[in-house]
């Protein structure tokens, strides 16, 4: 994972190919053994944007993880245009490596436009910053693995909201099947579409 959050903007800066070919780079340091799936789908994403029509918005989105992706080598956006329509755009993204599709993504982007809105309502959750840094939990159990995390995952302020007991908790109580987390930018993230 990028150490910083300038890192991980500059990751989403593909190197156009030719037409709907982006080649994405991947973080120097990387301890991980397989890219990051959310590297994939954010990469993915830019390289659909870049082909699409500046007036539009993903308003729906739906990914497919096929093979772990290698942090040794770039990973080859391919987009195809499936619809140029006066209202709705769609795409169709193929990330590739080792000449293997690794995840294919398709976006359907839309013009801005009023129309029926819902979301269901938010919980009612203690603030972030009254939640418990996640960092600060992996240290108190004594993890080697909270180096590891710090230097991975420093670009983010990642919060636990509640019980933050996970698997390995050593009290052996069933941990709830719901865990919360405040998720946000360690910084300032610049304007985009």
């Amino acid at each position: 994972m990028p150490e910083s959050l300038s890192e991980i903007v500059d990751l989403l800066d593909l190197e156009p190919l030719e037409i709907g070919l982006y080649r994405g780079k991947q973080p120097e340091n990387s301890s991980l053994v397989r890219v990051f799936g959310g590297q994939v789908a954010a990469q993915a994403v830019m390289a659909a944007q870049l082909t699409a029509p500046e007036d539009r918005h993903i308003h729906s989105l739906h990914a497919y993880f096929l093979l772990g992706g290698d942090p040794s080598i770039p990973i080859i956006y391919d987009v195809e245009n499936v619809r140029d329509g006066g209202s709705f755009t769609t795409r169709r993204v193929a990330a590739r490596q080792h000449g293997e599709n690794i995840f294919y993504m398709t976006v359907s982007f839309q013009r801005e436009e009023d129309g029926f809105d819902h979301q269901d309502r938010m919980p009612e959750v203690p603030s972030p910053e009254d939640s418990t840094p996640l960092i600060d939990i992996i240290a108190e159990r004594g993890s080697d693995f909270s180096l590891a995390w710090k230097r991975d995952w420093d670009a983010f302020d990642l919060r636990y909201v509640g019980d933050n007991r996970t698997p390995d908790d050593p009290s052996r109580e069933l941990v709830p099947a719901v865990q919360r987390l405040w998720f946000r930018a360690n910084g300032t993230l610049p304007d985009s579409r």
